[in-house]
């Protein structure tokens, strides 16, 4: 690129010549790519549009280690993976087939970035199609390695079935395309920056010399015409090159934000608008703080300030607040801009929202908690499962052996002379033998009753933390209705209780179970935090309802989850399933479980969700899911 001038977009649409490090690291690329392939138990590798690596192999297996150490079996790979690559760059689309080697099944992903195929993702080995223990043997023989060590090796690897594999070939579609486009667009703002510090030199550089060009000719009359038209053509020139960067300036999905010396805003783009809500005409003459969340400290600002003024830029994430409340986090480089004296002059701001992705990586994290967690509260469930069998056998051989002491002293009260003799007439009332005889058996039962109550909780606990199939299964939704119950009971027992209107024998519904149970206890926690937000400062105030009623209407079965809550206003009854909206305050919630719910019934078991309800009238949601089993490609099939 040359130094002095920007090129245009013509000659940059040309002159494309990225490859996919320019874009990503290939340190991050490696990276991403072996936890890609150990995650989903695939081999996967990096090429260029011609076949040739950029990134190191990742999580090959036993049988493909054993291939490539022979001199047949690496040409047949190599073969392979040249011939991947030329059909991606004709298809330009994910794909799979099997390879020239032993027959497994082996996929590309081209990656396409701003219309340009620049690399292939390749991923296989663990899908293996048809190839058995025949094939197996038959290539050993054929690329002159040990039979028995192979036939081994391909009888320990992990199998991947083709919807598992076909799956993971979309998702790694998206995803490598999805990397390269943030990369493209990073390395394109690096240039657009660089491209703007140019223009600025130029602008000063020009700036210059048409106040020497007006200083030397002021002394020539007859120059006066031909100068002044310099100067016009120059000015337009300089104004298209203005315009041309402006424009490019309100296209940015970043935002720009430039503010003079004394911090007060001069100028914001479309983006700015777009993140933070506030218009151009509301934010001009306002000092940036208008977006202060409070999240950060006075010393924070200090060292944020002293690192600008000192270096000239800073990096790094603000946490702010949008015009409508909610918080955002925000990455951002602010840099001073100087003149030709090095004064400053103004300050520049470049800013983008990374509240999603940051949501993002949080519910990743978190998925991971929880199923470590759901391990635990099985292990757990487990333990105490054992010493409560202990606990209620030993009730029930006492309760055995005081019916029976009840028998003895019956028996000696009903000898002659009456009530025994005096001594035990005695020590029964020591004793206090009447009081023990009405109490203790109350006392069994109760034990027993609470026995039972820590049984159930612990049978409800194991079957939701148990992990669930990726598989649809037939499921009893009044058994998972019960169990999320026990599961959520201190969540509403304080403030509510719970009415069933259950359908006897509801015929069970193919489902993954434990995505519909997560489905059900957030909806059932959410009326009971509404129904506990409404009684807060009122002591006396009387317990809430939520009714729960299953039944089959037509081809589907119907849960209905009703509450007397604070109901939800007609102004965001419309906005409740999209993500990332909430009304709960700041570290209570996500707004994500009713959108995470709506995706779960609608997207993936073919079912409906909404909700009725009116402010201070309770909320009522509404489930329905198909007797048939759902398939993700509009297709259906009978349930077992």
């Amino acid at each position: 690129m040359n130094e002095q001038t920007p090129p245009d977009a013509t000659q940059e649409e040309n002159a494309w010549n990225y490859t996919l490090p320019d874009l990503v690291s290939l340190e991050l690329l490696q990276r991403i790519q072996d936890s890609f392939a150990i995650a989903n138990q695939v081999a996967s590798t990096i090429t260029d549009v011609n076949g040739n690596p950029i990134t190191r192999f990742s999580n090959h297996s036993g049988v493909c280690k054993i291939v490539r150490n022979s001199e047949k079996g690496l040409a047949n790979c190599i073969r392979s993976a040249e011939a991947l690559g030329q059909q991606a760059a004709e298809t330009q689309k994910p794909f799979y087939k099997k390879c020239l080697s032993c027959g497994f099944a082996d996929a590309a992903a081209p990656i396409i970035v701003d219309g340009h195929h620049i690399a292939n993702w390749l991923i296989g080995q663990y899908y293996i199609g048809d190839v058995d223990d025949k094939r197996i043997i038959e290539y050993a023989a054929e690329i002159d390695v040990d039979p028995d060590s192979m036939l081994l090796a391909f009888q320990e690897m992990p199998r991947l079935s083709r919807e598992r594999f076909e799956k993971i070939l979309d998702f790694l579609w998206l995803m490598a395309n999805e990397i390269s486009r943030m990369g493209y667009l990073n390395l394109k703002l690096k240039q657009q920056a660089e491209e703007l510090e140019i223009t600025r030199q130029q602008l000063m550089q020009q700036k210059s010399d048409l106040e020497l060009a007006v200083a030397d000719r002021t002394q020539e009359l007859q120059d006066v015409n031909l100068t002044l038209r310099q100067e016009l053509v120059q000015k337009d020139r300089i104004q298209q090159q203005q315009n041309r960067l402006l424009t490019a300036i309100e296209k940015l999905g970043e935002a720009i934000a430039i503010t003079d010396v004394d911090g007060n805003i001069i100028y914001i783009n479309p983006a700015f608008t777009d993140i933070t809500g506030y218009s151009t005409e509301e934010v001009i003459g306002q000092n940036p703080r208008i977006l202060k969340s409070g999240r950060h400290s006075n010393s924070f600002y200090r060292e944020f300030w002293q690192t600008v003024i000192s270096k000239g830029t800073w990096s790094g994430r603000f946490i702010n607040k949008r015009k409508d409340g909610t918080i955002y986090t925000e990455e951002s480089t602010v840099s001073a801009v100087r003149d030709e004296n090095s004064k400053v002059i103004s300050y520049v701001a470049i800013k983008r929202d990374i509240s999603k992705e940051l949501e993002l990586e949080r519910q990743l994290l978190q998925a991971v908690k929880l199923e470590s967690i759901g391990t635990m509260a099985a292990g757990i469930a487990h333990e105490i499962n054992t010493p409560v069998q202990y606990i209620g056998s030993n009730l029930e051989f006492l309760q055995d052996a005081f019916a029976d002491l009840q028998e003895f002293v019956t028996y000696i009260e009903q000898q002659q002379p009456p009530s025994g003799t005096p001594e035990i007439s005695n020590k029964l009332e020591e004793i206090d033998w009447e009081y023990l005889n009405e109490e203790i058996p109350k006392t069994f039962e109760q034990s027993k009753e609470g026995i039972h109550q820590i049984s159930s909780i612990v049978l409800a606990m194991k079957e939701f933390a148990h992990p669930g199939t990726r598989a649809m299964a037939p499921a009893d939704l009044n058994k998972i209705l019960q169990s999320v119950m026990t599961v959520s009971r201190n969540e509403w027992k304080y403030v509510a209780t719970i009415a069933t209107d259950f359908q006897d024998r509801l015929r069970d519904v193919p489902c993954l179970a434990d995505e519909i149970s997560h489905v059900l206890l957030n909806i059932i926690v959410n009326a009971a935090q509404a129904i506990a937000e409404q009684q807060q400062g009122n002591a006396n105030a009387p317990k809430g309802q939520i009714t729960i009623t299953t039944r089959a209407e037509g081809d589907s079965a119907v849960i209905i989850i009703a509450d007397n809550g604070p109901g939800i206003s007609a102004e965001i009854l419309d906005k409740i399933f999209d993500p990332f909206f909430t009304t709960k305050s700041v570290g209570k919630g996500t707004g994500q479980g009713l959108a995470i719910a709506y995706d779960t019934v609608v997207n993936k078991h073919g079912g409906t969700i909404n909700c009725t309800s009116a402010e201070g009238l309770g909320a009522e949601f509404r489930i329905t899911l198909p007797f048939e089993t759902f398939q993700a490609n509009g297709s259906e099939t009978p349930s077992p």
